[in-house]
């Protein structure tokens, strides 16, 4: 053998042991990943402007984490385009875990059907964590509708085709989608009444420009106290704990009608499998606790049911076809943008 070939065969063999030493690192490198994270701020971005529902839940589980991770979590809010504009900035953010998103419904499985050139992919550019609340809706009217009750305001509509509204958050938001499939289901005839977020559509609601509102519950319950608002059901399968006398749809008689939005926490796709696995163990860890589930009930929400990182991940990975199959059952037009 030449001393050319014997020269070729140690370096391939020098390459050899090489790969083998990385692959066997490989589980200490990861390790040392979680150990070391974090060791700078990290931040969690809200893709809603602040002092909405979804900014109150980010702001209450980055004051949780930073105390169990003795680390500061920032929240910082790139409101926009459906929460388009936040989901691109996590999207293109580095894959370190020091940028999350607090991702939902929206982000992820409705804004693939409303956006005909959507800057991120759900599926691609990012790797589920944990959820950690649920928001449920309540079907609701303007305070002076009449109707005392949800059979009373099908009865109303119905017999005045075309001459009610309804306000929501936006095109392609859970509300709209919400009230869409509602229409469908209880055969209305509501003309949609879309504004830029949750709060000029109430102002617009208790003001007499439109009729009814797909509202989260909590929201709801507040302004129902007040007089401002009728509340007819809410969307859950059960009865929402802040409201305890208002039916849901199916004890008012529609059944197959469950509707509620989720936040959970996403990073960056090829974030670190050991920081994924930590955040989710530090999310759950808050999300367990009392004062977690009596906070997030004071902003109207409840804490999500707990399930495991790779149920997590199967679940948003399904969200774009779940709201797909639901916006074409219910011939829901939407605009592209």
């Amino acid at each position: 053998m030449s001393l050319e070939n014997k020269g070729r065969r140690r370096a391939l063999a020098s390459l050899a042991l090489r790969a083998i030493m990385a692959a066997m690192l490989c589980p200490f490198a990861s390790a040392a990943w979680s150990q070391d994270y974090p060791t700078k701020p990290v931040r969690i971005i809200v893709p809603w402007p602040a002092g909405g529902i979804t900014d109150s839940a980010g702001r209450m589980l980055a004051s949780q984490l930073q105390t169990r991770l003795s680390n500061p979590v920032v929240v910082e809010n790139k409101p926009g385009a459906t929460a388009m504009i936040g989901a691109t900035f996590v999207a293109k953010a580095p894959a370190d875990g020091y940028t999350l998103l607090v991702a939902s419904s929206e982000t992820h499985g409705i804004n693939p059907h409303t956006f005909s050139k959507l800057s991120y992919d759900p599926a691609k550019d990012f790797v589920a964590i944990a959820a950690f609340a649920i928001n449920p809706f309540s079907v609701v009217a303007r305070g002076d509708f009449p109707a005392a009750s949800l059979r009373e305001m099908v009865q109303v509509v119905q017999a005045n085709p075309g001459r009610y509204s309804y306000s929501s958050a936006g095109l392609g938001s859970a509300s709209q989608l919400g009230m869409e499939i509602v229409k469908l289901r209880l055969g209305l005839n509501l003309l949609h009444v879309p504004f830029q977020g949750e709060a000029p559509a109430v102002t617009a609601l208790m003001g007499g420009q439109t009729d009814l509102q797909m509202l989260p519950a909590g929201r709801a319950a507040t302004l129902r106290m007040g007089g401002k608002v009728k509340v007819y059901a809410v969307t859950t399968p059960e009865r929402y704990f802040g409201m305890t006398d208002v039916p849901t749809l199916s004890e008012s008689g529609f059944d197959k009608l469950a509707i509620a939005n989720w936040f959970g926490v996403v990073a960056p796709a090829k974030t670190p499998t050991a920081i994924v696995q930590r955040l989710y163990a530090e999310v759950q860890a808050v999300m367990k606790s009392d004062e977690a589930r009596a906070a997030l009930r004071g902003l109207g929400l409840d804490v999500h049911p707990s399930v495991t990182l790779q149920e997590f991940q199967q679940f948003v990975a399904a969200e774009p076809a779940r709201w797909g199959e639901v916006i074409a059952q219910a011939n829901i037009k939407l605009e592209k943008r």
